[in-house]
């Protein structure tokens, strides 16, 4: 059931009790919405994270989503709670409206949305996106699946504002309003079949990005991969669409090319900058700003303050991190890294002189698309968590490779390893629910073990 955009429900279930489904249940309350909170936890620990976020009042179930989530108005969803569960199926046939907390956030915003999903990518374009809007002094928040929930930030903007938004699939799965002024894609890549039932399923999950889009706004594709080049077609009687990559890109966009970013946009081509300005490299990482910089031109952001914030962005935390050097051994934590896309950037930023270490919980990725660059630039690969055994079969023939029972047993193999001028990368390529808590508990973890080998050779 469709709901006008600034409707207030009266009552209002929330599912799953995590950092965006709490914000959302504080925002809806500070409307004078009567609020039920259900979790699949036990109940010490929903009432644990409850205190955590401040809503411990809020009444709830523990143990599982009962028949009592449906006396409710609207329901929203956290990302972590699959859309085809039981008490969903219930609410749908009851006309219920879900929704995500995205376009809970919508609903409630005057700010314009500029948003970016992808499988991979995604933290370093919207941050970089962020810095650019910084330096054009534009009031903005950045937020989404980065980590800072979209209710209760960019609900407080004015309209003059941007909010620069990482959108999961999971997000995108229930939406309805939900309309950026600049729809982001960066690529469609095998991930989250522990999830969805095909690749086709993920995929159509991301393209909804779009599926308002009209010819008042803008959608950003990546010249590069086939798939949205293929749904472009579809695309273009609706909608604006932009092209970003490296080289030759079909139409208007901002391209990579001789060592510079260049931009179509309006008529005119023009170089914006020469990556050598940039403080992060890579190709990957010029493509993630070609991407940054097209979005915010396509919202009327200058080239000035374009070139500007990509000068100053200087990366993010467990995004190809650096961390210390240890005996001439550089360490760099990626624990970011969630597909096996990401472990292929990662360690084609180095020579042939990487130990990788990767690994985790499964989620299908094709392990496969990292082979090429494993034989160009790793000496030798020590694996942990649930996919070992899977990335151990596929690259077997390409490096040496080592089991760990741990992260600290991993890092201390890799150590060992590794020569004075080597790499030791950690990019586990899967998710972190098998061993830690996200993927910054992991990461933290990571940087403790370089330090504490740091302390042990002092």
């Amino acid at each position: 059931m469709h709901l006008p955009k600034n409707h207030i429900p009266k009552k209002a279930s929330i599912l799953g009790a995590a950092r965006s489904g709490c914000a959302a249940a504080k925002f809806l309350c500070g409307k004078g919405v009567a609020v039920f909170i259900s979790d699949s936890s036990g109940e010490e620990a929903l009432r644990a994270a409850l205190t955590v976020y401040g809503c411990a009042s809020f009444p709830h179930e523990a143990g599982g989503h009962s028949d009592a989530v449906l006396d409710a108005d609207v329901i929203i969803l956290s990302p972590g709670v699959p859309s085809n569960h039981p008490i969903l199926q219930k609410a749908k046939q009851r006309g219920i409206p879900v929704w995500s907390e995205i376009e809970l956030a919508f609903r409630f915003s005057a700010a314009t949305y500029l948003a970016v999903t992808g499988s991979t990518g995604k933290s370093t374009t919207v941050s970089m996106l962020g810095s650019i809007l910084k330096a054009a002094n534009i009031d903005h928040v950045v937020a989404g699946n980065i980590g800072v929930p979209l209710v209760g930030t960019a609900t407080a903007l004015g309209p003059e504002a941007f909010i620069a938004a990482e959108i999961s699939s999971f997000q995108l799965e229930n939406i309805d309003c939900f309309r950026p002024k600049v729809s982001v894609v960066l690529n469609l890549l095998r991930n989250h079949l522990d999830r969805y039932e095909s690749e086709t399923a993920y995929y159509d999950a991301k393209k909804a990005i779009a599926a308002n889009a009209t010819a008042d706004d803008f959608v950003v594709l990546n010249a590069g991969d086939a798939l949205l080049v293929e749904w472009a077609k579809t695309l273009a009687s609706s909608t604006n669409v932009l092209w970003f990559g490296s080289g030759t890109i079909p139409s208007n966009g901002v391209w990579y090319e001789n060592g510079g970013l260049h931009a179509r946009l309006g008529g005119a081509t023009r170089r914006l900058l020469d990556v050598r300005e940039m403080k992060l490299h890579g190709r990957h990482n010029y493509e993630n700003a070609c991407a940054a910089a097209l979005a915010a031109m396509a919202a009327g952001v200058s080239d000035s303050a374009v070139a500007g914030g990509l000068k100053t962005f200087a990366g993010l935390e467990h995004r190809l991190e650096y961390v210390a050097d240890v005996n001439g051994v550089r360490y760099y934590n990626d624990s970011k890294s969630t597909t096996a896309e990401s472990v292929a950037c990662a360690v084609s930023a180095f020579g042939h002189n990487v130990h990788l270490i990767a690994g985790g919980r499964d989620k299908g990725c094709d392990f496969s698309m990292v082979d090429e660059a494993i034989i160009r630039h790793v000496k030798s690969i020590v694996l942990i968590g649930e996919a070992a055994a899977r990335m151990e079969a596929q690259w077997k023939e390409l490096a040496p490779i080592t089991r760990a029972g741990d992260l600290k047993k991993a890092v201390e193999g890799a150590s060992v390893a590794a020569d004075n001028g080597d790499v030791v990368v950690f990019s586990p390529g899967c998710s972190s629910f098998d061993m830690f808590k996200n993927f910054e508990h992991r990461g933290l973890v990571f940087k403790n073990l370089v330090h504490q080998l740091t302390e042990k050779r002092l």
